[in-house]
């Protein structure tokens, strides 16, 4: 642990100066942009959105200045533009490309004039990023999103408790079957760690390196005071490399634990837990009667004695905790007074705004949800996917109702049968064979009867997977969110359809196969694992803590019938083996990323590797672990590049590595032994590093300069937090904070206030009002003439000022927080139980 907060500090800030910096010098969405050619150079300022068409096509103003080579004479204009888009949700950032410009304006000069010309040309002639959350901010609220219908409104059973509890939460009827060379017993369809010894002996469950222990599943579980030989015989296999972690060193005398058990809710239903510490405390939010409780990280309200709950995006309404629950179909007005995020007074509320239906960040979520990811294959790449399917038995497919489509239903592949043909829906691509196992091929079409899947199948997902395009050569895809498990319904985002399973994918179907080996797959679920949405990425994601030990549940307990091994967590293990690769394609920015992880825990070696490249540029990394030994390398065709290995000697911990760039490098070694740290860490700029047990701020700073561009960075970290200072030579400037799980940013734009008119005009806001920005002549500097109006062509630009901070604000704050959000107790991904 001193080894990650000392000198893994020290090597983080190397890491900040050489890539963070150089990153925000580098941003291609930051405003204003320079492009320059042996003509002259244009300054291109943030476009002012004034339509997204189908989130495909965007309709903008910009603002510009020229400058033609060898004069000193600079010329403003505005111009209006279309241009094609691609989304990258995840990086929040819009691509623009295939411009066309539908007017230009540049007082004072002709249409055929050089200007013009180097304008034009320089404009069109490449793709463009600009923020998402900017053009978010643009847009009018009334623009309409599409609903989803059909989804099940019914509330899950409510579980409540004042002190700490868990939820063992079975998937229909419990299914016991035998542990291998024991006389032990293990529950399948669950996700936590429970065996039973014999048939009928008392259970036993791990929770929290202890293991609690009951005559029933519904029973009373206390500490368990002695465990059964048995458990020592588990196999050495990745099915039960969570329970052998948990095993004490005697299991005839097991040390408990000196708090109570915590209360178990047994349900064989869709069921969430609802867990205050002691009874609900309460706080105001406004004046009209709206209170949240304090003392839990769930999302619980009070209005007029009325209980809200927010379980995965839907509200739940009751009169008491204890019931009964009912779907609340529209919320009181007093939700409206929780603050905005980006309000002048925040609340630690805020960000369940973007569940509350008639709120600007509400309707933003669902257009975010609703924008497609879009990914284009090239036909024949089909085998790079490694795609082999494979069936518990003979494939077995079962009816989706009123449809004429039959899916697949022991495998855990999306398989669907229609009219003779077979068609895999795999990480949101279409692909087409004549046989249940392939091969496979590329779909460049698929039948219009997929668009009728009802939401109470487990392949309604399916439907939101499109093909948005195909050529000779290459297939393009699109899908929504809604792949993900996220749908847009009453103006909000909720997750999870709400259906449980049906008895046709059930264990019903397959009493016949050879025991004591059933194939499970558990269907798609929606309460029970702590969902929540995040409207950074607008995708719901799992945090169970307290629900069970394993993650989320959409790919546990898959079972693989050619090793015997039940999968359980997100990663579905092959026996003592994990492996996974990815790979994606942009090909209007020639952006692609491609990943690879191999680990084998019983000999406790493995290896990963990770390319990324844009066009010319790229980045790799890749690290090989074996014996406790890791060794790391990375590099870029920037000229960075690296090395750091670790490895255990004994009992103590030996690092060293060295990190080398353009105009920056540093070297270090470490040994970490009985608690303390010896070692050297050495830059080529300041740095001053405190010695084991000083209180001191680690400090540093850097400069960074490319294409005529500088950064001057300070870092300071204490016990604290970390503070970023950066200023850039065009004026910029911008402070960052990070303590814990909380993230704050501000940046101000050295030349960023400079707007189009929809006149025509260029208009610049400053601290005495807006100037018009004028060319008077070739012979004469720029003038401004200054208005205190904001009104100009019949066209607000006070708007598009708040737009453009507004927009840039929440892009920075998605940034420094990595992509989290922001939220109680400590932050997304985790939240107590």
């Amino acid at each position: 642990m001193y080894l990650t907060s000392r000198l893994a500090a020290a090597i983080s800030l190397l890491a900040g100066l050489t890539l963070g910096a150089g990153a925000l010098a580098e941003d291609e969405s930051w405003y204003p942009r320079t492009v320059t050619s042996d003509k002259g150079s244009a300054v291109i300022y943030a476009p002012q959105i004034e339509a997204w068409e189908n989130f495909e096509t965007i309709r903008s103003w910009v603002a510009f200045s020229i400058t033609r080579t060898g004069s000193t004479e600079s010329w403003y204009g505005t111009m209006r533009f279309t241009a094609r888009t691609d989304t990258d949700i995840a990086a929040r950032e819009v691509l623009m490309y295939v411009f066309e410009i539908l007017e230009m304006t540049i007082e004072g000069l002709d249409e055929d004039s050089d200007e013009y010309a180097l304008l034009h040309d320089g404009f069109t002639a490449m793709s463009r990023k600009v923020p998402l959350d900017l053009v978010l901010a643009y847009l009018p609220h009334q623009v309409p999103v599409a609903t989803v219908e059909g989804l099940n409104p019914d509330p899950p059973k409510i579980f409540v408790s004042e002190s700490p509890a868990i939820l063992l939460s079975v998937d229909g009827e419990p299914r016991f079957l035998p542990v291998e060379h024991t006389d032990l017993q293990f529950l399948l369809n669950t996700q936590w760690d429970l065996l039973r010894v014999g048939t009928s002996g008392p259970l036993f469950l791990c929770h929290d390196d202890s293991w609690l222990s009951a005559g029933a599943l519904d029973g009373a579980w206390e500490w368990s005071e002695s465990l059964p030989p048995d458990l020592g015989n588990l196999p050495a296999d990745s099915n039960w490399y969570g329970a052998r972690a948990c095993l004490p060193d005697d299991l005839e005398n097991p040390v408990t634990p000196a708090t109570a058990p915590p209360g178990v809710f047994y349900s064989e239903e869709a069921s969430e837990l609802l867990l205050t510490d002691g009874a609900p405390q309460w706080s105001a939010i406004g004046e009209r009667g709206l209170s949240y409780a304090t003392n839990t990280d769930q999302e619980l309200f009070r209005v007029d004695n009325v209980h809200y709950l927010l379980l995965s995006g839907r509200w739940f309404m009751a009169s008491d905790l204890d019931g009964p629950w009912a779907l609340a179909q529209d919320l009181p007005d007093a939700f409206q007074d929780i603050p905005a995020d980006d309000s002048k007074s925040p609340h630690e509320m805020s960000y369940v705004r973007s569940s509350i239906p008639g709120t600007r960040e509400a309707w933003e979520a669902a257009l975010v949800a609703s924008i497609p990811r879009k990914a284009e294959v090239r036909r024949g790449s089909e085998e790079a996917l490694g795609i082999e399917v494979t069936y518990a038995g003979e494939p077995a497919f079962a009816p989706i109702e009123d449809t004429g489509i039959e899916m697949a239903v022991n495998t855990s592949y999306q398989v669907l049968r229609y009219r003779g043909v077979y068609y895999l829906c795999h990480n949101a691509t279409w692909l087409s064979s004549l046989r249940p196992t392939g091969p496979w091929q590329f779909a460049d079409k698929i039948p219009e009867a997929f668009a009728t899947i009802p939401p109470s199948s487990p392949a309604y997902n399916t439907t939101f997977a499109k093909i948005d395009g195909s050529d000779p050569e290459y297939v393009q895809y699109a899908y929504t969110s809604g792949y993900d498990g996220a749908y847009v319904e009453n103006e909000t985002v909720v997750y999870g359809t709400g259906y449980a399973p049906s008895v046709a994918f059930g264990f019903s179907y397959w009493s016949g196969y050879p025991y004591p080996y059933y194939p499970y797959y558990w269907w798609p679920p929606t309460y029970g694992y702590g969902a929540w949405y995040n409207p950074t990425t607008g995708r719901y994601g799992e945090a169970v803590v307290g629900y069970g030990p394993y993650g989320a549940a959409g790919g546990a307990a898959v079972y693989n019938p050619e090793t015997g091994v039940y999968g359980r967590g997100q990663a579905v293990w092959d026996n003592d083996e994990f492996a996974g690769r990815g790979f994606a394609y942009n090909p209007n920015t020639d952006t692609s990323v491609a990943r690879n992880r191999y680990v084998d825990f019983e000999d406790n070696e493995g290896w990963s590797e990770r390319v990324a490249r844009r066009g010319d540029e790229w980045r790799y990394s890749q690290s090989e672990w074996e014996d406790g030994r890791m060794v790391s390398e990375f590099g870029s065709s920037l000229g960075t590049e690296g090395t750091v290995t670790r490895e255990r000697q004994g009992d103590a911990i030996v690092s060293d590595g060295t990190v080398t760039g353009d105009n920056r490098s540093a070297e270090f070694s470490s040994v970490i032994e009985d608690g303390n740290l010896a070692g050297s860490i050495e830059f080529d700029y300041e740095l001053v590093v405190p010695l084991p047990g000083d209180d001191g701020a680690i400090t540093g700073g850097g400069t960074f300069t490319r294409d005529d561009n500088t950064v001057q960075t300070d870092v300071t970290r204490t016990a604290e937090g970390v503070q970023r200072e950066f200023e850039t030579s065009g004026g910029g400037q911008g402070v960052s904070q990070r303590s814990g799980d909380s993230n704050q940013f501000a940046y101000q734009s050295g030349s960023g206030d400079v707007y189009a008119g929809r006149d025509g005009n260029v208009y610049q806001k400053t601290d005495d009002g807006w100037q018009q920005v004028r060319n008077s002549s070739r012979q004469e500097r720029s003038t401004r003439d200054t208005y205190r109006g904001s009104s100009y062509g019949g066209y607000d630009l006070n708007r598009d000022y708040q737009n453009r901070q507004r927009g840039y604000d929440r892009y920075q704050r998605h940034q420094a927080t990595g992509g989290r959000g922001s939220r109680r107790g400590g932050g997304y991904g985790r939240r107590r139980r």
